[in-house]
């Protein structure tokens, strides 16, 4: 078997079950009277196990097998479920994902610390009273495997030998379910083990002693089993017995019902199975595909209107239908539930809480909202940022919120939630909060601004100070924090893809950082609008809403336009303005009310042409450096209209 072909599909399932893991263990942390946890602690590593050793991977599966013990152990109550077990089960989880990292970028199975944390979990089990079946040590035990006749004449009829095989493994192998594993693997590749004693199950879950039995059967020699036996590692000796006379008949069957059996059993799993791995290069080669196809839908759509046409806008309707259709499969194979970065955090924020000498609990929400996965990668990183944020700045010492009469416990939430055509990603915490005032005091300490401009801010204004690039509150730098990156980083990040980022604080409350994201960032819905005779596109997640007013109803104040709508002043920015053109004044004046970073703006243009769907393309590298636009895309004529980027531009 080439395991070159199956190693993507091990590290993705390794990963899951690595995450599983994780999740195990701190739910038994937080509660280890509920031995739900330590069942499906001990599932995923029993899987993983058998994976590692399925292809290959002998030291991991040998490192998984020593978990098992451990995990056996605390099961049957021979040892405690104390502190000192917990971190050595998440130190060797860690170790695990190592072990997947290396075989992943090097496809070597070890990791540098590999001996270090074996001699800890060996050192661990030695502590514990062990019971050892010193009456079997010495004892043979002769188990014969009984075989029916008609399995011998169809394999003869086959061209196949049946073979009754012993293996014995070394006494005191600490790793004999590994062992046998590896025999079953090793066989398998070259025949097929329809019979085992005792059953296949109890040689998994290690239920035999030293030896057991199998009836193998396959078109190779004798002495090839024995010697791809003998070169595994801890096996003692092997016994290999060609049957060519009939046995006695019990238990069994078949060489054709078993390979039919093990075929439907087959087509059963394939056919259970509903989703499938997709490699990401493909699924962004069928979005552009789609994104042509929407292009060339626009484009057939405004000839069919011009032209008049009824055959073929009979065509164009099909063809919509079909594009629609199309899009949205596509959209969703792109899709993925943000539980699939949600689920890292509560590890982390334990292990950060463990090196602030804080107690810190999760709730996560929303974990079913599902975004493209492009933008989930993107996010992972400005997450990681704010949850640090809220660990090292946010939550206080125990005994500092017992003082103020919290819960000595903080709490960190991480929810997501839709709205319109957007996701809400919210981190908050229940701690101090920001110190509006030595925000103010930093500010005209790095020079940003003079103190009497700090003064003047507004507490919402003050604290978006601490999105600055280099603003930090903290006098002295540490590990945790006040390096001066973090929410700048969120922040950035962010606005890049055409999202906005809100910063909320409640003194001594606590704080809340929202992230507004789109779904996608391939295909978005846009408002067409016209400015100068060139028409740009304005991604309709900054958009709340567009007018047409009088020329007087625009007012002065401060020398600055604005205009007044349901009581609210709103300033008022001619587009043609920003862009170094000319504004044409005009008696009828169209507006775009648009939303940035909470606050509204209303952009001053010539002309609203409509809602559309386009394709955002990338700016390439000559104009990738450009401010104010994020990217192009075609219209239905064949011209291309550039993306306003509101952030960038305002």
């Amino acid at each position: 078997m080439d395991v070159e072909n199956y190693k993507d599909i091990f590290i993705e399932e390794a990963k899951d079950h690595i995450k599983n893991m994780n999740n195990a263990l701190l739910a038994l942390e937080k509660n280890n009277a509920d031995i739900t946890p330590l069942n499906e602690l001990f599932r995923s590593s029993h899987t993983l196990k058998g994976m590692a050793a399925t292809m290959g991977y002998d030291k991991l599966a040998e490192f998984t097998h020593m978990l098992e013990e451990i995990m056996d152990r605390i099961r049957d109550g021979k040892m405690a479920m104390d502190v000192s077990v917990i971190n050595l089960l998440f130190k060797s989880v860690d170790t695990l994902e190592k072990f997947i990292e290396s075989i992943l970028r090097q496809n070597i199975d070890a990791t540098d610390d590999y001996k270090e944390i074996i001699k800890d979990i060996k050192s661990m089990i030695s502590n514990e009273t062990e019971t050892i079946k010193k009456n079997e040590e010495n004892k043979t035990v002769e188990i014969d495997i009984e075989i029916e006749e008609n399995i011998i004449k169809e394999a003869q009829a086959q061209n196949l030998k049946v073979y009754k095989v012993k293996v014995n493994i070394a006494k005191g192998c600490v790793f004999k379910n590994v062992r046998a594993f590896m025999v079953f693997r090793n066989l398998s590749e070259k025949g097929e083990i329809i019979k085992s004693s005792p059953p296949a199950k109890d040689i998994e879950e290690g239920n035999f002693d030293d030896s057991f039995f199998l009836v193998f059967i396959s078109q190779i020699a004798r002495e090839e089993v024995e010697k791809i036996l003998l070169k595994i590692a801890e096996i003692e000796k092997v016994a290999v017995d060609e049957v060519k006379e009939s046995a006695a008949v019990a238990g069994g069957a078949p060489v054709k019902d078993a390979g039919n059996k093990a075929k439907d059993k087959g087509k059963k799993e394939a056919g259970a199975s509903q989703s499938v791995r997709v490699n990401i290069e493909k699924l962004d080669i069928m979005m552009n595909l789609v994104g042509e196809l929407v292009i060339n839908k626009i484009r057939l759509d405004q000839i069919s209107k011009e032209k008049k046409y009824n055959q073929l806008l009979e065509t164009t309707t099909e063809l919509d239908r079909i594009i629609d259709e199309l899009q949205v499969e596509v959209t969703q194979v792109r899709m993925l539930p943000v539980s699939h970065i949600f689920e890292r955090y509560p590890r982390m924020i334990r292990d950060l809480a463990q090196e602030e000498e804080k107690e810190i609990e999760v709730e996560i929400t929303g974990g079913d909202i599902e975004i493209d996965r492009t933008l989930l990668e993107e996010i992972t990183e400005p997450m990681i940022h704010l949850i640090r944020n809220a660990v090292g700045h946010g939550i206080e010492p125990p005994e500092a919120r017992a003082n103020l009469g919290k819960n000595k416990k903080g709490l960190i939430r991480i929810s997501a939630r839709r709205e319109r055509n957007s996701v809400l990603i919210e981190v908050s915490d229940d701690g101090r909060g920001i110190d509006v005032s030595k925000v103010r005091k930093k500010a005209v300490e790095k020079n940003i601004m003079t103190e009497e401009k700090a003064k003047s801010l507004t507490d919402e204004e003050a604290i978006n100070l601490i999105a600055l690039p280099g603003f930090s509150t903290v006098d002295k730098a540490d590990k945790m924090s006040g390096r001066g990156v973090g929410v700048d980083v969120v922040k950035t990040k962010v606005e890049s893809f055409g999202g906005t980022f809100k910063i909320e604080n409640f003194p001594g409350e606590g704080t809340k950082f929202t992230l507004k994201l789109p779904l996608t960032l391939a295909i978005i819905q846009a408002l067409l609008i016209k400015s100068n005779s060139n028409i740009y596109a304005l991604p309709v997640i900054h958009t709340t809403e567009t007018l047409e007013i009088p020329a007087n109803e625009i007012k002065m104040i401060q020398d600055k336009r604005v205009i007044i709508l349901r009581s609210e002043v709103i300033p008022v920015i001619s587009l043609a303005e920003l862009l170094k053109k000319e504004r044409k004044e005009k008696e009828i004046i169209n507006i775009v009310i648009v939303e940035v970073r909470d606050k509204k703006i209303a952009l001053e243009i010539d002309e609203v042409m409509g809602q559309q769907e386009i394709a955002i393309k990338s700016l390439g590298e000559f104009l990738r450096y450009a401010r104010g636009f994020s990217g192009v895309t075609i219209l239905g004529d064949g011209k291309i209209s550039l993306i306003v980027d509101v952030p960038a531009l305002i």
